[in-house]
């Protein structure tokens, strides 16, 4: 039990959000009894156990979905192991367990794609309301004064940003500011076709109508999803630094979270 509260523990230490999971009621004939744990991180990887199987599948799930919310208050999730019912598990014990999921850490996790001026900006200011940035960007010298400037988690990718680039989830917001067209495209291709909860692109509407034309002629990327990604990223507030790019995006990441 302590290993699993250690695996929470730092979880939380590394910038991550995880889920602790825990039996805190079970009748009847169930895989684990009173007490059992298990952590569930964002990728929804887990470390633990509290009975295997269906039950811990369903567990993980619920804690996924619980991290994608924008701030996750303690849930009580009742869990039937029968074959029939609303909260059956499709299993014949007959028991019942009660599972406790209580979500920790940093808030939203915000992937930038470019760790140049932009995206050090915008992990700064983000971190400074309630964001858990993680950079991304396959060049190793920017990837070292990342690391440096403690700004967040940082990845080093491939040249194609497909590899060394951190996995996503529902709750993810996700910013393209990456150094050139050709780059900012391998980005985008690589978060579309994925339930994140914001995608925005950074350039003008020029660069939109030349990205979006070959993301849907070469990558074959539906429409629905380009329609989905906000370009020119963040608020029209004027602003040409780095600096004040961030404020603008940020702004336009904080009316996301906040529904508005």
């Amino acid at each position: 039990m302590r290993e699993v509260l250690e695996a929470f523990l730092d979880e939380i230490k590394s910038g991550q959000r995880a889920v602790l999971a825990t039996i805190v009621r079970a009748s009847g004939s169930t895989p684990r009894t009173l007490g059992a744990r298990m952590v569930v991180r964002a990728d929804g990887s887990s470390f633990g156990t509290i009975g295997g199987g269906a039950f811990e599948a369903m567990v993980a799930g619920d804690a996924k979905d619980l991290l994608a919310k924008a701030d996750p208050a303690p849930e009580l999730k009742r869990y039937t192991f029968t074959e029939k019912g609303e909260d059956a598990l499709g299993m014949a014990c007959g028991g019942t367990a009660e599972v406790l999921l209580e979500a920790a850490g940093s808030g939203a996790r915000l992937i930038v794609f470019g760790a140049g001026h932009v995206g050090l900006a915008l992990a700064r200011l983000a971190a400074t309301v309630g964001f858990a940035p993680e950079l991304v960007d396959d060049r190793p010298g920017f990837c070292d004064a990342a690391r440096d400037a403690a700004v967040g988690r940082v990845w080093h990718c491939d040249a194609a940003f497909v590899e060394g680039v951190p996995p996503l989830d529902a709750g993810c917001y996700v910013a393209v500011v990456t150094r050139c067209h050709r780059t900012d495209r391998l980005a985008l291709k690589h978060v579309l076709g994925r339930p994140l909860r914001y995608v925005g692109l950074i350039g003008s509407r020029r660069k939109k109508a030349v990205i979006f034309g070959e993301l849907a002629e070469q990558d074959a990327v539906p429409e629905a999803e380009l329609a989905r990604v906000r370009c020119p990223i963040g608020l029209p507030i004027g602003g040409e630094t780095p600096e004040e790019i961030a404020v603008s995006i940020v702004a336009e990441l904080l009316q996301v979270r906040h529904g508005k």
